[in-house]
């Protein structure tokens, strides 16, 4: 992680002037190496066996959609003043409406993909109550913030923005009950 974060932010390489490499670089970091690596990394350090998880394959995946989402919106409350200065981010070239329509329908996939996993999972893999309900209705809560978007508002974009990271920490407090 420390590596690859060095990687986005110190010169030469510098990976977060390229939007497709900042989000690669993000999305590894935040969804499968803090999920996946962490884990496992420490289960070695305590001297436990290495057995898969269904429950952290199924949130280092989660998350790394997610990340990658983050990602991709991460320029939206600075869209005003990069048009301004001339700085040219995914968010100034395609349009906060786009990206938000396409990070909303990515993020929407994700929880119906959770919802999926929680009903055809083997019974006892998953608590079913959050996994399905959780996930449902945190995929409400989503729905509702993108229709209070105003795209041309920077108040309601950074609103917008602001509930991406919410329902991204939200899923955390849902993980520890699935």
């Amino acid at each position: 992680g420390w590596t690859l974060g060095a990687v986005y932010s110190v010169p030469p390489i510098r990976t977060k002037r390229n939007a497709f490499a900042a989000g690669l670089t993000i999305a590894t970091v935040r969804g499968f190496l803090l999920n996946f690596g962490v884990y496992y990394a420490v289960k070695d350090a305590i001297g436990a066996p290495f057995g898969w998880s269904p429950k952290v394959s199924f949130i280092a995946r989660f998350m790394t959609a997610f990340a990658t989402v983050i990602a991709v919106t991460k320029d939206l409350p600075d869209v005003e003043g990069d048009k301004a200065y001339n700085i040219s981010t995914f968010a100034t070239k395609v349009g906060v409406s786009k990206i938000a329509k396409g990070a909303t329908l990515c993020l929407l996939l994700n929880y119906i993909h959770a919802i999926g996993t929680g009903l055809l999972s083997k019974v006892g893999t998953f608590n079913p109550i959050p996994m399905i309900g959780g996930h449902a209705a945190l995929a409400v809560m989503l729905l509702t913030r993108f229709r209070e978007l105003e795209p041309e508002k920077l108040a309601s974009i950074k609103k917008y923005y602001k509930h991406i990271w919410d329902l991204f920490y939200l899923e955390y407090f849902l993980y520890t009950l699935i």
